[in-house]
């Protein structure tokens, strides 16, 4: 009775702490921020099991980021990714960024975590970045819902989806993220480059 009080007063208080963090985000303190570099400190916290693989493009510039909100979206989705493959037979997780040119003739930055897990089930689809919504046994339903706040506080667009198959069976799911605030020439190594040339 005393291990299952202490345990519920332990979800407890992480609930309280998650929806602190929901309710209190503070304003995201935007400044030049390379996301693969980012990721690369983030992806040996998942190293184990060599299930995470990173593929991440040399040309994206810098964005304009909170970093330590920006860690906070990546521990969430990696993390999320790597709990969903957990039952799953060579389990994989994949981090990629890209270059995406955007119909004004501007660059995006182009984010993707996917696994080869079960995918989001029907009913979370629509729902999955409102408070309290989660297929987990233990989850708050907070965290999605956090990182889609995070997300719009960077001006930034995301999506998420299951991938398929040509037969339609759901191979794992997929959540992108589009990051069109681009770090000036002047703070950006990478398109001052670009533009030298």
């Amino acid at each position: 009775s005393s291990q299952t009080i202490v345990d519920q007063v332990a979800a407890l208080k992480h609930l309280v702490d998650e929806f602190r963090d929901y309710a209190r985000l503070p304003a995201a303190r935007l400044a030049p921020l390379d996301l693969n570099r980012l990721i690369d400190e983030i992806a040996p916290l998942f190293a184990a099991g060599g299930r995470l693989r990173t593929q991440l493009a040399p040309d994206c510039p810098m964005v304009m980021g909170d970093a330590a909100q920006l860690r906070q979206v990546m521990l969430n989705l990696i993390g999320n990714a790597v709990e969903a493959t957990e039952r799953t037979d060579a389990p994989r997780v994949e981090v990629l960024t890209g270059v995406v040119q955007r119909a004004d003739g501007g660059q995006a930055v182009r984010l993707v975590v996917r696994d080869n897990g079960p995918g989001f089930a029907a009913s979370m689809l629509a729902r999955a970045f409102e408070p309290y919504a989660t297929s987990k046994p233990r989850g708050t339903g907070l965290g999605l819902a956090i990182v889609r706040k995070i997300v719009d506080e960077h001006g930034a667009r995301i999506d998420l989806g299951n991938r398929t198959d040509e037969s339609g069976t759901v191979r794992g799911a997929q959540i992108t993220l589009l990051f069109t605030k681009i770090a000036k020439s002047g703070e950006n190594p990478r398109m001052i480059a670009a533009t030298s040339v």
